[in-house]
Order: C-alpha cells, then structure tokens, then sequence
C-alpha cells in the first residue's frame, strides 16, 4: 500500500518537535530541565511520605490551640517547599523559552535559598527549618502525655506507648528529611554547572543587536531584570502569606484580615507592575514604584515584630520565628531590589526611552525584537538614518512574522 504524499514518520516529527522545542534545543537546556523535573519529582515523592507519617503522628493525639496551630504551620511548610519545586521548574521552563539571563541568574539564585545554608543563616532554610518544626511538634504537639489519646492500636495509652508511638514516626521520618536537605545542595551544584553553560547562550551579548539606540537597549535589560524580580516577589509575597494562617491558633500579632489583606493588595500590587512593564506607563510604573515603597516598609515593620524578644510564656513566635524571619527577610530584600530597578525603569520611562516605538496616536509603530545570535547570525537589526524617532528599528527581513506579543521575559 502506498504512503501518501503528507505522510511524516513519527520519529521525524518528534525530531523536529525536539530541535525546534527552547527546552531540547541544546543538551545543556535539556539537562538542566531533566535534572530539575527530576528533583522536583524526587522532593514532592518524599515530602509526600513525610506528611503522611506527620498526620498518622499526630492523629494519635489531642491537641491543644497552639499544638494545632504548629501542626498547621508544619504542614503549610511543607506546602510551601512543594509549590516551591514546582515554581522551580516555571522558572527555568520560561527561562529557556525566553531566553533571559536574567532569569536564568534568578532560577540560580532562587535555588541557593531553597538550600540556604546552615544555622547562621536560620539553619538550613526550608529544609533544616522543616526538621526543626518536626521536632518542636513532637516535644509540644505529642509531648504530654495528657494528649497522647491513641487511635492506632499498637499504641497503649501510657507513657511507655507514647515514646514508643513517636520513636517509631520519628525513625520514619528523620532519614526522609535528611535525605531532602543532603539531594537538595547536590541538584543545586548540578544545575548551577549546566546554568553557566547555558549562559554563553543566553548572554547579554544577545541584546547588542536589539536595536541601534544604546538606551533602548539598556531599557530593555532593566525591564527584563525587573520583570524576573516581580516572578520571584510573587512566590515569597504569597509563601508569607500563607505563613499567617494559622495565626489566630498561635496568637499572632497579624490577625486573619491582615492575611487576607497581604494577599489582596499582594496580587493587586504584582498585577500593576506587570501592567506597568507591559504598557510601558510611567504613571502606572510611578503608581507601582510608590505601592512597592510602602509595601518595603511594611516587611521591615513585620520583621521587626517577629524577630523582637518576648517573654518566654507570652512568645507567639516561639515554634514558628525561624521560618518567618527567614521569608519575612528574603522578601524584603526582593521587594527593595524591586524598588530599585523599578525607580532605574521610570526614570527610563519619564525620559522617554521606550522598547515600544509608537505613534502619536499610540499605536505600535514597530516591535523591537530582541535577536537570538546564536540561531540566526543573518538576521541583523538596522538603524535607519531618517530623522525619525531614534527607536524606530525597521526589520530587514520584511518576509519575517512579526506577531503583537512582547516577550522580553
């Protein structure tokens, strides 16, 4: 039987799926994609069997408001390192795509916090700050033997049955946790290794041929690095919080309105400094610059709150400081360098350096493209001499498809 003319052999066609796919594009970027799914897979498969060892602990008990409120937290902790290995693989799946060194710096970066280093910096971040939540619910949560109220029958209701009941969990659960926080710090070396590789890829050489005017050039990269900031901002902004949620069981200064109002305001702020890339609008972008202000100013008071001493027997942060301080600060330093390039892109945006060229009207004129060196040394960006605006860049290759996206991320 004969084939027809349009038939594609599979393997051909998952091929060129492959050359033409950022991720597989070259074996450093699917390297660094692979080993990042596999960490996350590896991570989400033994935090999944910690949790599981967790409630069938706590089960066995009665707990009081502030024991429920470490078991909550534990839990969200463990909520949070999950989503955060899954934010990982967003990072680096738009890095690729986009092919930003900026966000390729971040996803480094923000894998250097998940590992975090050890007691000086609050032990080993998410990782060490888990076991130390582990073992603070263990002594507080199923500590006293007035809450020991087993359900699981190989348990007796006696003190004996209790340590018994908790060494068993705690054998359980400490090689998990270990394991966690020793693969943790070998994928991030790995994945650093492949990352600066991937970076002669993605240098900033590839944005010498964006266009023929120097400051839009630069506009571009300071939009890029901002834009990077705002991916991060929006996971650790989130991550605190849904550290206030148990903050009524522990006595928190934050009440539940300031968590819902961290979360709104949160996602208002993040949705304008988007807005404000995408529009290229310096009175949004000035709005945004003021709104992340006032935001830094209240991380540094919520800091200052939560890592002030207290009384040994009036300390809502007693079991849950360590965690907090940790978010609390990284957030913090994110949302000032934020600050920072936001202030670097409206003094771009007040002079009227724009990655846009549009009319008077406007309407987009013509879209600066950055140019991929590396896949396409043709195709070349040319300044036109007329006494049009200096970021007018017309394209050579008038055959090529522009489409209406910006993608600069």
């Amino acid at each position: 039987m004969a084939r027809s003319a349009a038939y594609t052999p599979l393997s051909s066609g998952m091929s060129k799926f492959l050359n033409t796919t950022p991720i597989f594009k070259t074996r450093e970027s699917t390297l660094t994609f692979g080993l990042i799914v596999l960490e996350c897979v590896l991570i989400c498969f033994l935090e999944g069997f910690v949790v599981q060892n967790h409630l069938a602990l706590v089960s066995n008990c009665t707990l009081t408001t502030t024991a429920s409120g470490i078991s909550i937290s534990d839990l969200i902790y463990h909520g949070l390192f999950i989503v955060s290995q899954v934010f990982q693989i967003v990072l680096c799946v738009d890095a690729l795509y986009q092919r930003n060194t900026a966000q390729l710096i971040a996803l480094v970066l923000y894998g250097l916090l998940v590992v975090g280093k050890r007691r000086v910096t609050f032990m080993h971040a998410y990782g060490g700050i888990q076991l130390q939540q582990h073992i603070i619910l263990e002594q507080v949560g199923c500590g006293d033997i007035n809450l020991w109220n087993p359900i699981d029958p190989r348990w007796s209701r006696d003190a004996a049955g209790q340590q018994e009941a908790i060494s068993f969990y705690e054998h359980k659960m400490r090689p998990l946790e270990y394991t966690i926080i020793a693969l943790i710090p070998c994928f991030f070396v790995i994945i650093a290794f492949f990352a600066w590789k991937l970076r002669k890829n993605f240098a900033w050489d590839n944005y010498r041929n964006f266009s023929a005017d120097v400051r839009v050039r630069k506009a571009l990269i300071h939009l890029s690095i901002l834009l990077t900031l705002l991916k991060l901002d929006f996971y650790f902004i989130f991550s605190y919080a849904a550290q206030l949620i148990p903050s009524t069981r522990l006595n928190y200064d934050a009440t539940n309105v300031e968590m819902g109002l961290v979360f709104t305001f949160g996602a208002l702020g993040l949705a304008l400094g988007f807005l404000a890339i995408y529009r290229e609008n310096k009175w949004l972008m000035g709005t945004f610059l003021v709104c992340g202000t006032l935001s830094f100013i209240y991380f540094i008071y919520r800091l200052a709150k939560v890592a002030q001493p207290r009384p040994y027997n009036a300390d809502p942060y007693e079991f849950t400081r360590h965690f907090l301080i940790f978010t609390i600060l990284i957030t913090a330093l994110l949302n000032l360098a934020t600050v920072a390039m936001t202030a670097v892109t409206f003094n771009n945006l007040w002079k009227g350096v724009k990655v846009f060229t549009k009319d008077r009207k406007g309407g987009l004129v013509n879209k600066n493209t950055p140019i991929d060196i590396d896949d396409d040394p043709d195709l070349e960006m040319h300044h036109h001499s007329h006494g049009g605006d200096k970021t007018e860049i017309e394209d050579s290759h008038r055959n090529v498809k522009n489409d209406d996206m910006w993608t600069i991320e």
